[in-house]
């Protein structure tokens, strides 16, 4: 079975078929809050994936302290992490092996990335104002 059929499996069987959208092959989304978190079905492993914000701080000491309380944040994050994009968007991702997934692990990053980037992307935007 490929990891499309089984993502798509676990999502019925999950009853979140008819909340996600399939926005490619092997992509859905689901809203979460004020967050739109993707789920992305690769060969060997399954991304939950939400942007949170579109730019970083421009100054060179905002950066830093920013960078800074990301890093220190990803502890709290229960296996998500935060990371930064080649266009400078800040994504919360969390990755399992596609020969792990079952319902239970899909359903716990999934809640996991969506209820974590409910909370930051609005975090984030206030601090970038």
């Amino acid at each position: 079975m490929s990891s499309v059929q089984r993502v798509e499996e676990l999502l019925s069987e999950l009853g979140l078929l008819d909340k996600v959208t399939r926005v490619a092959d092997n992509v859905w989304t689901l809203p979460k809050g004020s967050a739109l978190v993707q789920i992305v079905a690769a060969q060997e492993f399954v991304v939950a994936t939400a942007k949170l914000v579109d730019e970083i701080p421009r100054k060179e000491k905002d950066r830093e302290k920013f960078f800074r309380m990301l890093l220190e944040e990803n502890v709290q994050l229960l296996g998500a992490f935060f990371t930064l994009e080649q266009n400078e968007s800040v994504r919360i991702n969390q990755v399992l092996p596609t020969d792990w997934l079952q319902a239970k692990e899909l359903a716990f990053i999934l809640g996991n990335v969506a209820h974590k980037a409910d909370e930051w992307d609005d975090k984030l935007r206030a601090m970038l104002k």
